[in-house]
């Protein structure tokens, strides 16, 4: 009965110290994926499809709140029939990254904002704003997207929100 108790009573320690340790990779995992995430937005910008495979797993999907999934090849071939935008700017913010072994799971926002112009040629600011949820493994030595869920989606015009949709 000691010996069970000694067990229970040192398995705090344990997580505390694997906690620790997750605490202590989080950091630079999160650095890591950040360059990772980075690594997709330029190969989305110049519509290098072969750079937006090479992050992503051979399963990868993506999934809309509509419960919508596309594969990796469908997506790549979406991005690639975008026209250029020289007013597009985007950012991607990593909100968490929970690391387990040698896959992560990674809540990120993305803002995006660019100016459109109407049929009767009036400019209006646009702005996309996205909460997804991610999985990253890795299977080697590199750190592959395996699927994104879009959690949120809003979509405003001049500061006015035109469209929001969650996930059920």
């Amino acid at each position: 009965m000691k010996r069970g108790l000694s067990i229970l009573m040192g398995l705090p320690a344990v997580f505390v110290a694997v906690s620790a340790a997750y605490s202590a990779d989080a950091p630079d995992l999160k650095v890591v994926l950040q360059t990772r995430y980075a690594a997709m937005k330029a190969a989305m910008a110049t519509h290098d499809g072969q750079a937006i495979a090479a992050i992503l797993s051979p399963r990868f999907t993506s999934t809309d709140t509509a419960g919508h999934t596309e594969t990796a090849a469908q997506m790549i071939a979406e991005i690639n029939a975008l026209k250029a935008d020289p007013n597009k700017t985007s950012e991607t913010t990593l909100l968490s990254v929970v690391p387990d072994g040698m896959s992560a799971r990674v809540q990120q926002r993305y803002d995006m904002k660019t100016v459109r112009t109407s049929a009767d040629g009036a400019e209006h600011k646009v702005e996309l704003e996205t909460l997804s949820t991610d999985n990253w493994v890795k299977p080697a030595d590199t750190w592959l997207m395996d699927s994104t869920v879009t959690d949120e989606m809003s979509y405003f015009s001049d500061g006015h929100l035109v469209a929001h949709k969650a996930r059920q």
